[in-house]
């Protein structure tokens, strides 16, 4: 019994309009992802395959490319990207080298792990990983829907890998092709709590670009509609019947129809196999081997695996009949089960004996292709050898599969291998040998694998530590600094601190010539509680870290280690940024820039480098440092995520408020677990939408994640203080221009609040001093409403520590200068030395070294001095300036506070900037002409084409009424001129 397109469609309307409405969107360029979920049964691929159905019908250009990949149930091992693989052959099966020509040799390389067809002849370099094989899938699938509509279907994610689902959640928070829609469906009955899909879920469903769609069973009367109009001849009473037995379930009842003139089975296994038991012998032995197989099997595979069991004629005859049956069905280049429900009816109905001989044939089949080369289907072959009782063999694909998961994906899916491993371990012999190290030593490198789910990586280290016995001091502590890092990744910087130190103890650092492997680890320790003794630095603390790193430095310079002496030299620029000697830091980070490290390795010393140039106010390197480096060298660590959000923070500190939100929440939906990056990327989002004038956006943010913020800042001081700044920035800016006696008390208090949080969190100079202002500004506000003096005197503190002790840098002056200028605001008494210092603080903010939004901060107290002062012409220019250029860099608050200001001052009629007319991305294009950025630079800048930056260009010369680029640059600064040119 099949379903016409007409029926699938009726009976669920409102789904399959979601469908449409997702398929039109990506034929108009807006990409769409749309999650069809429900229980097995209720309807999700038929929903599909009858979409596909209607919208191949569609001859409308551009013209759509549809490609689906299975997930398929690997039990708890999993093979990288095995849907992916599925969908981009499914492709390469319908474009054939129109697939392979619309990727670039980078895309090629970083793909051909996954789909062989796209080696290139290139030299071989390092494995890419996860987010090299995410960013090369979104640039082939942006090419491609340049010309085509690609529609992929990607089924089952209950069953995906980790790697498929960090990279899915990748892509949907990236979607940039041009024509593109995405369908995913999964099983919500097989989604219990913790599996792993359930948090990438909960991501995506703040997504705007995803849909959901919710497959509930039919109502009595729907249930009645399909069945009539699958079985138009059946009476009234077998409809009903019918509709009584399905429980509304669709499959259900396409299986109660084939029965409606025979009696009705008892049970729902009973159903599932009614049709598999009027099969002949031939076709039943053929579906017994196929459900051995799983939901899909490769023709080739299924024809090897039956070699000696079934002859090649009875096979085919057997195919033919079950496909008749329609329990089968042909699917790319082999077969399937009509669906996973009758697959794992038929499989549990097998004999035990008969079910372990079938999978140990098509591990036997596995084996072979994976000595040939083809090490995907490791897991896959281990899984076989599982169900077929043969946990050596097991073992032994497990293995190859762990190396092709640290090969090709993230680290974690290594890691879950390797839980399974260790499970296993004491029933193999030699099992130190199949992997080539000792069982505790795996213990400690899975969990360094695991610490993108840091809890998952906390309940490893703690199995492992179990087996420890008290000799193995060296194996402990092993385990106790790989523990350490699962600790910070949690925010737990006191277990952290613990478990570093308990590991450092059981070291012997005074002997005086170890083996490499010993002095590797004593290294490994230093490195480690060097880390997390920066939270606390004061005092002796400083000489007895430098100590730790110096001896950590000889130890690694006597190894000949380049990958252990740049975690030495990140650790010792760790040091120094957070003792507030920034410039000595970066010197570290740059003593060897031919380094050739590590993926990983490399990440983490660039993200350390890129925090350096951001706390030095050196934002535009820090950008291009990012892409500079990026475009050189294909991404590929769990860690990538910390690069993006410190280019966000850049980008938000220059004005590029919406290339920061993009990328802040690209990076943040790499995350996997709470970990306490997450709580920086969302005060960062946060801060952007404060001084946006979106105080309820920024409100709703922080509510949404207020649980998991409270639980990773417990114990980390910066996180604290960031989210007091939030506080006191959004009371502050809320409290300006605000007439109510009582709700400006009310905010200045609240604000106070957050000052005090930042005060006390702790912090050292080199963390510390970003907070610096706004505590400023809080203080000030203070100060004006009459606050008790103890607490302004702990605001003054902690201002006075943070700048005194830090060393002076480019940023410093600037810093100093607003500092001064907030102090001179309680001050009514001199309204020119109040002018004075807000014209030195914004002269110096203009530099460049603070964020943007200070430099219009600072403007906007100038007009309000100047007014104060009588100066009412250059009070009212500047106003304009502010109203007009502020919101090129996104600083729509001041903009307001600007108009509200000129508005209660009565100033009218003031001279125009010729800026007015321009939009924000215009203004921001405008200000780089001035720099004299040609289109291409301006494009890297804004992260826009040349192409559409010459459109902008020109639309500015249009509008401005320049001839050129160079009258369009005198405008600009003719704007500017006597304020300083914006950041």
């Amino acid at each position: 019994m099949t379903m016409s397109s007409s029926t699938a469609l009726i009976v669920r309307d409102e789904a399959a309009s979601t469908l449409r409405r997702a398929f039109e969107a990506g034929r108009g360029g807006v990409p769409q992802v749309v999650i069809v979920r429900g229980e097995a049964g209720i309807g999700k691929t038929r929903l599909l395959q009858e979409f596909r159905s209607e919208a191949t019908r569609d001859i409308t250009a551009p013209e759509p490319v549809f490609a689906t990949g299975q997930c398929v149930d690997m039990g708890e091992i999993g093979s990288p990207y095995t849907p992916i693989r599925r969908m981009l052959r499914d492709l390469h099966s319908q474009l054939g080298d129109l697939l392979i020509d619309a990727a670039t040799p980078t895309v090629r390389s970083a793909l051909a792990g996954i789909l062989p067809e796209m080696s290139t002849d290139s030299p071989a370099t390092a494995a890419p990983g996860a987010d090299a094989v995410a960013d090369a899938l979104g640039a082939l699938l942006e090419k491609l829907s340049v010309d085509r509509h690609p529609v992929l279907f990607i089924e089952d994610l209950h069953w995906a890998d980790t790697a498929t689902l960090a990279l899915l959640k990748t892509l949907a928070f990236t979607l940039r092709g041009a024509h593109l829609t995405v369908i995913l469906t999964y099983r919500t009955d097989d989604v219990g709590r913790g599996h792993p899909l359930r948090g990438v879920l909960s991501d995506l469903e703040r997504n705007r670009a995803v849909a959901f769609v919710d497959l509930d069973r039919l109502t009595a009367d729907d249930a009645a509609r399909l069945t009539r109009m699958l079985a138009p001849e059946l009476d009234g009473d077998a409809v009903q019947q019918i509709v009584e037995r399905s429980d509304g379930l669709p499959f259900f009842i396409e299986e109660l129809i084939a029965f409606a003139d025979r009696r009705l089975p008892d049970t729902l296994r009973d159903l599932l196999l009614a049709r598999v038991e009027t099969l002949g012998a031939d076709a039943r032995a053929t579906v017994d081997l196929l459900a051995a197989g799983g939901v899909h099997v490769d023709s080739d595979l299924l024809e090897e695996t039956a070699d000696g069991r079934i002859e090649r004629d009875r096979l085919h005859d057997g195919l033919r009949e079950a496909l008749a049956a329609n329990i089968l069905v042909t699917d790319g280049d082999g077969y399937a089960f009509r669906h996973a429900l009758l697959q794992e009816a038929v499989h549990d109905d097998l004999l035990p004996s008969i079910r372990t001989e079938l999978h140990a044939g098509y591990a036997a089949a596995l084996d072979l292709r994976i000595a040939a080369g083809r090490h995907e289907l490791a897991a896959g072959a281990a899984e076989h050898w599982g169900h077929a009782r043969d946990v050596t063999r097991a073992f032994a694909a497990m293995v190859v599969a762990r190396r092709f998961a640290l090969a090709t994906a993230t680290q974690l899916v290594a890691s879950q291998i390797a839980e399974r491993m260790l499970a296993s371990w004491p029933q193999v012999p030699d099992a130190e040998q199949h992997v080539g190290m000792s069982r505790l030593d795996l213990f400690a490198v899975t969990t360094q694998n695991a610490l993108n789910d840091p809890r998952r990586a906390m309940l490893i280290a703690r199995a492992g530590l179990a087996e420890v016995r008290p000799e193995q001091r060296s194996e402990r502590a092993r385990l106790l600094n790989a523990m350490s890092y699962a600790h910070s990744n949690l925010g737990d910087t006191a277990g952290a601190r613990d478990a570093s130190e308990e590991a450092l103890s059981l070291i012997d650092l005074d002997d005086p010539d170890p083996d490499p492997s010993t002095r590797a680890l004593i290294v490994d320790c230093l490195v480690s509680r060097i880390r997390t003794a920066t939270f606390d630095v004061r005092g002796e603390r400083v000489s007895e870290l430098e100590r730790m790193t110096a001896l950590a430095i000889a130890h690694s310079d006597i190894l000949d280690d380049r990958v252990l002496s740049a975690r030495v030299l990140d650790t010792a620029s760790t040091l120094e940024i957070t003792s507030g000697r920034l410039d000595a830091a970066l010197a570290n980070l740059r003593r060897f820039p031919a380094f050739r490290l590590t993926e990983r390795q490399y990440q983490i010393n660039l993200i350390t480098e890129l925090d350096t140039l951001v706390r030095l106010g050196r934002f535009r390197e820090a950008v291009a440092l990012a892409h500079r480096r990026t475009e050189e060298t294909p991404k590929g660590t769990d860690v990538m995520f910390g690069i993006d959000l410190n280019v966000a923070e850049a980008l938000f500190a220059l004005g590029d408020i919406e290339g920061g939100r993009r990328v802040a929440r690209r990076d943040l939906a790499t995350i996997v677990g709470p970990q306490v990056m997450s709580s920086f990327g969302w005060r960062l989002l946060s801060l952007a939408d404060i001084w946006s004038d979106r105080p309820e956006r920024a409100r709703s943010l922080r509510d949404e994640h207020a649980a998991a913020i409270a639980e990773l800042i417990a114990d980390d001081g910066e996180e604290v203080a960031g989210w007091g700044t939030c506080t006191l920035e959004a009371a502050l800016n809320q409290a300006e221009g605000t007439t109510d006696v009582t709700t400006r008390a009310l905010l200045v208090d609240t604000a106070l609040a957050g000052a005090l949080d930042i005060a006390r969190a702790g912090l050292e100079p080199g963390i510390g001093r970003p907070h610096v202002v706004p505590t400023a500004r809080a203080l000030a506000e203070a100060t004006r409403a009459g606050v008790a003096p103890e607490d302004q005197a702990q605001l003054r503190e902690f201002i006075d520590d943070a700048l005194g002790r830090h060393g002076r840098d480019d940023p410093t002056a600037a810093l100093e200068a607003l500092v001064a200028a907030e102090a001179t605001r309680a001050d009514a008494e001199s309204p020119a030395a109040t002018v004075d210092a807000w014209r030195t603080a914004s002269d110096l903010a203009a530099d460049g070294f603070v964020p943007v939004r200070q430099l219009w901060y600072a403007r906007y107290r100038l007009a309000e001095a100047l007014l104060d002062a009588g100066e009412r012409d250059a009070a009212s220019a500047l106003l304009e300036m502010i109203a007009t250029g502020a919101p090129a860099h996104g600083i729509e608050v001041v903009a307001r506070w600007a108009r509200e200001l000129a508005g209660r001052a009565g100033l009218a009629g003031t001279p125009s900037t010729g800026l007015p007319e321009l939009t924000a991305r215009e203004r921001q294009v405008l200000e780089l002409v001035a720099e004299g950025l040609t289109n291409p630079e301006i494009g890297r800048r804004l992260f826009i084409s040349p192409k559409t930056a010459s459109v902008h260009v020109s639309a500015i010369l249009a509008k401005v009424g320049a001839a050129n680029r160079t009258e369009a640059a005198a405008i600009f600064h003719r704007g500017a001129e006597g304020v300083g040119s914006p950041e």
